[in-house]
This record gives structure tokens, sequence and C-alpha cells, in this order.
């Protein structure tokens, strides 16, 4: 037991409970015999396994251990490593059956001293580890937050779960180590797509981290940091060429902290160029404004050494400006490389006032697209904080009007009228502050389809979004959308898989195939639509829209069964769906409207 004299700390970790299944009863069975391999396969782990994936055993609890892990991808990589053992384990005999192993995860912040863990977030994990099955690994969102599907395996969304003894549901998640694939037509087109220009994904900068201003610098690796926001300028600046495919700066932030080779970076992006470096601070005592040192290399796909490469010094303020003197030689430099040709480095929209702005920006969009109503309402209270943080900025305003669009389409709101007017205030609003934010002009078209339910006007947006920035994957996207509710079947594919193209990791992937799946729907692509509507709903399940989607699929596909299965699951995730609801939110020129609410009536859904 932990002496009381011993000093507490905090700490933010990782929890994994691990424990063997059925452990009572095999006891029971033979008690010498199982409690000895019980020791074996938990003395194994703890002495070679949990080390060797950088984790502490904090506790041992007889069939049961309690591990601390920095990092979530860590506590998983060790749970995987721990399944794969027991499944080695060797038996006595042909008599006694295997032992199966079930894992809990959590992140959280713990109290700990030298010898033990305490706090509610180690019995979490000690109470989601006990809804898993053998074999299984599930976790918290908070614990998920820390993973990426495309690199850490699959991770099925098993909506909101109760634990013994604890008051609210809890939304878990079940790891599975292969990730759920694009189909392989998908990725193709995908890829044939993408090869019509040269790709360059950039990748935030390693080195020293900054807190909430630009007075406080570290040099850990925790934290947003300059690095972060020069890779999204660079980003803003590169995507506005028409010569160039860039890969969206959301998807490759999901990567920060990652050591991947080259090989699986190129692959992973469907990138033909890497352009990756270090920042870092020359610390004066006399100088609050310091200074930085920027190593840049730009990586071409089958090649050894950079093909471009720069070393820099500027003050740090000089990174936060879209028209200061590095970003714009950098950017004028690396389209020159990639290229070979002159050309005028492009106008990058503003960027948000200071680091913290950018943090609360980003936390909001993630927050708006999770499809959980208390996370949703947090969003809109970040983007109003953000709106009077930067009132001169487009973009916090642009998202608060797709947050109303979002209340309306997806049944939340309890006054339509309300929410649908103070949708186009936000947007004309947003447009007011930059008529030419690709962003905005996407957000104008996407309240004019959800709300409005015009997709023509929408797709008028979208086109324009798309001539100020042609590698805006939202506005591609929204764009596929609005064509399939057209009736433009090719526009509508090429355009989503172009939006899929761009966004290859982006944290919210499931929102990207969920849209992806309604234009291939409404393209007549069936069997797309099933792959893509199912990657969605494993990535997360509370999107009615996918199951909206996937459901008229089906029974297009002659699978009634199947149909009116994901029927019952839609209303599980929107209990007040109707046919008539869905009539009310489909575009009048969609020409299968009428049709797609009989299939979905047969498959069971409620008429009104």
């Amino acid at each position: 037991m932990s002496s009381p004299d011993l000093p507490l700390r905090r700490e933010s970790a990782t929890i994994a409970f691990v424990d063997v299944v059925d452990s009572v009863r095999l006891i029971g069975q033979a008690e010498a015999q199982a409690v000895n391999r019980i020791r074996e396969l938990l003395g194994h782990a703890a002495r070679e396994l949990v080390p060797r994936c950088g984790g502490q055993v904090a506790e041992r609890r007889g069939d049961g251990l309690v591990l601390k892990f920095l990092h979530t991808r860590d506590a998983v990589r060790c749970a995987t490593l721990m399944h794969r053992h027991a499944g080695d384990e060797p038996m006595a005999g042909t008599g006694p059956e295997r032992l199966r192993l079930r894992a809990g995860l959590h992140k959280t912040t713990l109290l700990t001293d030298d010898e033990a863990v305490y706090g509610i977030g180690v019995n979490l994990a000690a109470r989601i580890a006990a809804l898993g099955q053998p074999g299984d690994t599930l976790m918290s969102s908070a614990a998920r937050d820390e993973l990426m599907a495309s690199l850490d395996g699959q991770l099925e969304d098993l909506g909101p779960c109760w634990l013994k003894n604890v008051e609210q549901p809890l939304r878990l998640f079940r790891h599975r180590e292969q990730p759920v694939p694009l189909p392989e037509d998908i990725s193709q087109a995908i890829s044939s797509r993408m090869r019509l220009r040269p790709t360059i994904a950039i990748l935030p900068l390693e080195g020293a981290r900054f807190g909430g201003d630009l007075g406080n610098v570290s040099g850990g690796d925790g934290g947003f940091g300059l690095g972060d926001v020069f890779a999204d300028q660079l980003t803003r600046q590169l995507s506005q060429s028409s010569m160039l495919h860039v890969i969206s700066a959301l998807s490759t932030r999901a990567l920060r902290g990652r050591d991947l080779a080259p090989q699986a970076l190129y692959e992973l992006l469907r990138a033909d160029f890497v352009l990756r470096g270090r920042i870092d601070v020359d610390v004066s005592p006399h100088e609050r404004l310091q200074r930085v040192r920027l190593q840049l290399g730009l990586w071409r796909r089958g090649t050894d050494e950079p093909v471009w490469a720069e070393h820099v010094g500027a003050p740090a303020s000089d990174l936060l400006s879209p028209h200061g003197e590095i970003l714009g030689r950098v950017a004028h430099a690396v389209s020159q490389r990639i290229l070979s040709i002159e050309q005028r480095a492009a106008q990058a929209a503003q960027a948000l006032p200071n680091l913290a702005s950018h943090t609360l920006y980003l936390n909001a969009v993630d927050l708006l697209h999770r499809f959980a109503i208390d996370d949703f309402n947090r969003a809109r209270d970040l983007l109003l904080a953000l709106s009077e943080r930067a009132p001169r900025h487009a973009e916090p305003l642009a998202w608060l009007a797709r947050w109303h669009v979002f209340r309306v389409v997806q049944g939340w709101s309890d006054h339509r009228q309300r929410d649908s007017d103070q949708a186009l205030h936000y947007s004309e609003r947003a447009l007011d502050r930059d008529p030419g934010s690709s962003l905005a002009l996407t957000m104008a078209g996407a309240v004019h389809a959800g709300v409005n339910r015009d997709a023509e006007v929408a797709q008028k947006y979208y086109a324009q979004a798309l001539q100020h920035n042609p590698n805006d994957s939202l506005a591609w996207l929204m764009s596929g959308v609005a064509q399939g509710f057209m009736n433009e079947r090719e526009p509508a594919l090429s355009a989503s898989e172009m939006a899929l193209g761009l966004a290859p990791v982006d944290p919210t992937r499931h929102y990207y195939d969920a849209l992806a799946a309604t234009a291939a729907l409404r393209a007549g692509a069936y069997e797309r639509c099933v792959a893509l509507a199912r990657r969605s709903i494993h990535a997360n399940a509370t999107h009615g829209t996918a199951y909206r989607s996937m459901a008229i699929a089906l029974a297009k596909l002659e699978r009634p069964d199947e149909a009116a299965e994901t029927v019952r699951q839609l209303l599980g995730v929107e209990p007040h769906f109707t046919v008539k609801t869905y009539l009310a939110r489909v575009p009048s020129q969609d020409a299968n409207r009428e049709h797609f609410a009989e299939l979905l009536a047969r498959a069971g859904l409620p008429a009104d």
C-alpha cells in the first residue's frame, strides 16, 4: 500500500486496465493451474511488453493490470501486443482453454505518487474494460481523440454506453488492428484525379511550442506552436495556386508528433512532395519579442535528399502575418521548385490574430463535426468567443452559419425559422468581412442547400469558392452533394473524389465519407455509397446522413433486410425522423426525391 507521506502530483496520462476474461470460472475449474497461467501471462506483459511500449505498471490487481502511458497510441500498441501474446499462450495438454484478455483505455488527469495512481479515471478504465468481449480493446472519447483511424487501426463508434456505478453514459469506441480501407475502385478513382497535378503536403514544423501568446515559449513538444501556424499559413497561400494540389491543413496537422518514414507519408497522403522542417528559438533576455530560426526542406517522392532547402531567421511575430516576407519567400521558392515556372505568390487569407485564437478555431471545428449535442453546443460557445476576439475575420462567422444549418438539417432546432434566419445572418456577415473567403462562400452555399433547399444557388457559391481556392476540400465536398441533387452524375463523383483526395486523414473524415456517400447515392453509384457510409458510421455512429444514404442505396440494390436494419439504426440516432422530415430536407431539384422517400418508407421509416 502506498505511504501517506509520499507527495501527490497531478499527471495527464492514458490509463489502461487489462484483465483476463472469465478468470473466476477458469480458477474454479482448475485453481492452481489457472492461477499459474494468469501469473505467467501478466508477468510477461509487465516485464517485457509494457516497458517496450513506454508504459508503467501502476498496479497489479490479481487477474489484471493497471497501466499508465503518456499517449493513447502507446497504450493501444501495448494492448494489441498483449492480445497477441495471449493468443500465443501455450495450453497444458488439450484440456484448458486459452486465456483471453480485454482492455479499457481512458485519457485522464490523475493523482499519482511514486507507488500508485488514484482518481476517477482509473476506475473508469476498469469499468470500460468490463464491457469488453474477449480480445476487445475499448476506449473513451478522450482516449480516441489521440488516435487517427488511418494509422492507428479501426475505431468503431459504439455510441453512448452505460457503465456500472456511473451516472451518465460514456461514448465508447472499439479498436481493431486493421483500419477500414476505402474500396479499391474508389481509392483508384481518387488517385487518378490527384495525379492530374503535383500534390504537396506541408507538415507542422517540429521544435519549440508556444502557449497562448508569443511571449510564452518552451522547448517541449506539447501545446500549439508557431510551427503549426506557419504550416497553416503556407498551406493557405499555396492552396490558391491552380497548378498544385495541396493537402488540407487539418489532415497534415493530425500527423503532428508521429515519426513516419517518408514513403509512408507519400502513400498515406497521396503526396508527390512533402515540406517539413524545424523551428527553434533564439532566446534573448532583453527582448520579449523573440526571434526564431527555420530549417525547411522539400522532399520529393523517390528521392533520398531534399530537392530544396532553406535556413532562415525572423521575428516570431513575422510568422503570423500572411503578408510576411518569410512566408512569401518560402511559398514562391517552393512553387517555383515544384512547377519550374515563374508564378506570382498568391495572396493568402488573413491569419487569426494569435495562437490562442488558432487553438479555439481548431477545437471548435472539431467539436462541430462530432454530432454529439454537448460537443456541438460547446462549438458554438467557442465560435462566439473567437468572433469577438477576431472581429475582422470571416471564418468564425462562417462556421457559426454552419452551426445553425446543422441545427436545422439534423432536426435539433426548437425554432427552425429562427435558426434559418441566424444561418443567413452569419453567412452574410462573413461575406461582408471577406468576400473572397472560400470558407465564407462555401458556408453561404451550405445555407442555401440546407436551409433554402436550393442546390443550384448553393453550387454557384461553391464554384466561386473554388475559383478563389481550388484546393478547398470542403468546397469540393459540398459541391459533390449539390451536383448530386442536381442529377449531375459525373461532376458529383468527381467533386467528392477530389474532396477525399485533398483531406485523406482529416480529423472529420467521417463527415467527408458521409457526404461523399450522399453524392454517390445521387449519382447512382450505390455500392460506393454503401462502402463510404459504412466507413463513416464505423468512425462516428451519430451522424444520421450516413444511415439515410445507406438505407436508400441498400434498397436500390434489392437488399431489403439490410435496408430495414439500417433504418432501425437511424431511428436510434434520430428517433423523431420520418418520411415527412426527409422530404422537408431534400432540395426540390432532386428528381429522385419522392422515389427515395418511398424506399425509406418500405424499409420501415415512419410516415410522419
